[in-house]
């Protein structure tokens, strides 16, 4: 199998909890982010370890309410402050009780357990006097972040998409990521700063998330097509994705609605899901788009 690798990006390497596996900490995170438009996790890598930049906000002790207006802020379950990382059984008995990711978060004074984030107050407080019958966990409680305090492009991130109104083609704004030639078929990892998609954080970066639609837009933008079930599954045995440190925390979308796993399943899914994008067409010689 003929294999040309063209990588535009340094990748720093991924900072996960050791007792929390790569592989459970993507699946969660996976299932969260396509039902959960979170302004928080545009900026915070949840896959286990939280980095130093995530904001954890306002702890909310006893039966105190939000403070804020819904929209206005998220939040966070606050499980403890250790003096090590969690072990097996102790993450077994969270998981039990809420499903939303489990991250940890370094700090001078131990290592700061957080789950969620989480958009509804209503579902944080369920979800927080579950894990409260546990007795290990009874001194949990909620933490508030307001989302103004939140980078700019961060709140950009979880605007639904709006009409786009029919005008000239400006300059090609889309950057290419990632990108390989297999077998005459060139793959690539589009990405775009614009208020109509949004991006989640993974490797220290940004990257791309869009509805089905949003997807074809973008493929078609650089004169590609969304990848084919048959296509997957010849990225998936080239293993490239893997080796070059693609983002493989969320599905990608495909053609014909399907989603696309990293472990080579496909399944059709709401087009309103916020996936990767990935394009291909007929391999040449130039590169699309801007490569950075």
């Amino acid at each position: 199998m003929a294999i040309v690798k063209k990588t535009n990006t340094l990748v720093m390497p991924l900072m996960l909890l050791a007792t929390i596996s790569q592989a459970k900490a993507a699946d969660e995170l996976t299932q969260y982010l396509e039902s959960n438009n979170s302004a928080l996790t545009s900026v915070c890598s949840t896959s286990g370890y939280l980095p130093d930049s995530c904001p954890i906000g306002e702890a909310l002790w006893g039966n105190q309410g939000a403070k804020l207006a819904q929209g206005e802020s998220e939040f966070w379950i606050q499980c403890g402050v250790f003096s090590k990382s969690l072990g097996a059984k102790k993450v077994s008995r969270i998981q039990s009780k809420v499903d939303a990711p489990i991250n940890m978060k370094e700090e001078s004074k131990g290592k700061r357990c957080l789950i969620g984030p989480y958009n509804d107050f209503s579902v944080a407080k369920k979800q927080l006097k579950a894990l409260q019958k546990d007795p290990l966990f009874r001194q949990s409680a909620l933490r508030e972040v307001t989302l103004s305090s939140l980078p700019k492009m961060a709140l950009k991130a979880e605007k639904s998409e709006l009409p786009k109104i029919a005008v000239e083609p400006t300059p090609d704004p889309v950057t290419i990521r990632k990108q390989v030639i297999i077998n005459g078929e060139q793959f690539a990892v589009p990405f775009i700063q614009s208020d109509d998609y949004g991006f989640y954080m993974e490797d220290s970066q940004p990257w791309l998330r869009a509805s089905s639609k949003g997807s074809q837009e973008i493929c078609q933008r650089i004169d590609m097509n969304l990848v084919s079930k048959e296509q997957w599954q010849i990225v998936i045995d080239s293993n490239i994705m893997k080796e070059d440190k693609w983002p493989i925390l969320l599905p990608y979308w495909g053609a014909d609605n399907l989603g696309l796993f990293k472990d080579g399943a496909t399944r059709e899914l709401k087009n309103a899901s916020m996936l990767n994008v990935m394009c291909t067409k007929k391999a040449e010689d130039k590169v699309v788009g801007n490569p950075i």
